[in-house]
């Protein structure tokens, strides 16, 4: 078959040509506002169902790179002069800190929320990050019919009883993210070289170390351990499946929240869009999201958000004695106290 082509007279073949491409470039220009694809790397375990709550919700796509928290960190770390993310999202604001301070986060904006008491005392005076919700980093979950009631853990101080010799297990926080601030937080109540001690001395009582919250659930599962002292979330999930065992928060139990930031180089219509992420997240959907996203673990979160209520699985904690560390103190003395622990604990 021929095809016939019939000339335009040039004037009018001329504008035409002009049109076509002036409605491409437009075309072109709404396909970046709208279509361009937000790369959020997150840690937490409902991060999946809010991602595809934002993208139904505004019709922007969303690449979600899901790591655990210590290999997250890892690669931001590694992909520092070239970041591969727009927006990171992860438990603890020591880590936060260090990245501001690396120059890595876009910091002096803030959505416009409510917050509650503790969400205004979490939210940085520089605005490099946002406050998301707060679990606890070191909660104390044990099987009752294996250790008697009077030696119980309720205290810090009575991990290291005789009577639970070698029954007390934790994470190593040189692998799990959320664990260094549970150490952080330790230290800073009973001071640098009392906290020091006192990890000896769980040390020489047995203390059992293992890499995550999943791998030291496990062991108290099967009876390796009696006593675990992990991340509230995770066990107030675990707790829900094995309702058997007993959740205890030691006083004082040490925030730690999950937060949202966005990327220094994050520009133009990307950043308007990571921007509309960090605002979905802290809205009534994007909680509910969050809430429905993982009632076995993370889900298990107390909101910051005024008028957002918590999951009916927090009640199982009591009363807690909640304690903020400074994020810029901790955070700059990480790496020596991981370093320490690793030599002096986890071996």
């Amino acid at each position: 078959m021929k095809l016939s082509i019939k000339l335009l007279p040039s004037r009018l073949s001329t504008k035409l040509r002009l049109g076509a491409v002036a409605l491409l470039l437009a075309a072109g220009g709404l396909g970046a506002a709208l279509g361009a694809t937000l790369t959020v790397y997150g840690a937490m375990g409902y991060d999946q169902k809010v991602a595809h709550a934002f993208t139904k919700a505004t019709g922007i796509p969303v690449n979600l790179i899901h790591l655990s928290t210590g290999p997250l960190l890892a690669r931001v770390q590694a992909e520092a002069h070239n970041p591969q993310w727009d927006v990171i999202w992860l438990d603890g604001n020591q880590a936060m800190q260090t990245f501001a301070k690396q120059g890595l986060l876009q910091c002096g904006w803030a959505p416009a929320v409510h917050y509650t008491a503790l969400g205004q005392e979490l939210e940085p005076a520089d605005r490099c990050w946002q406050p998301v919700g707060v679990t606890y980093a070191g909660v104390v979950l044990f099987n009752p019919e294996r250790i008697a009631p009077a030696d119980w853990p309720r205290t810090w101080d009575d991990l290291a009883k005789p009577a639970l010799r070698g029954k007390v297990g934790m994470n190593n926080p040189a692998i799990s993210g959320p664990t260094y601030p549970l150490v952080a937080g330790v230290l800073a109540q009973m001071g640098d070289k009392p906290g020091e001690a006192y990890f000896e001395r769980l040390k020489a009582n047995g203390l059992k170390v293992f890499p995550t919250n999943s791998v030291t659930l496990r062991a108290l599962q099967y009876g390796q351990i009696d006593a675990a002292v992990v991340q509230s979330s995770a066990a107030l999930g675990f707790a829900h499946d094995m309702p058997s065992l007993k959740i205890a928060a030691p006083a004082p139990s040490t925030v730690l929240p999950s937060d949202l930031a966005i990327g220094k180089s994050v520009r133009g219509a990307l950043q308007q869009q990571a921007r509309r992420f960090v605002e979905f997240v802290l809205s009534p959907a994007g909680q509910a999201a969050m809430q429905h996203g993982d009632p076995s673990a993370d889900s298990n979160y107390l909101p910051l958000l005024a008028g957002v209520r918590p999951l009916p699985s927090l009640q199982d904690l009591g009363t807690v004695h909640a304690q903020v560390i400074d994020p810029a103190l901790w955070g700059s003395k990480e790496a020596a106290i991981i370093n320490w622990f690793t030599a002096h604990i986890a071996r």
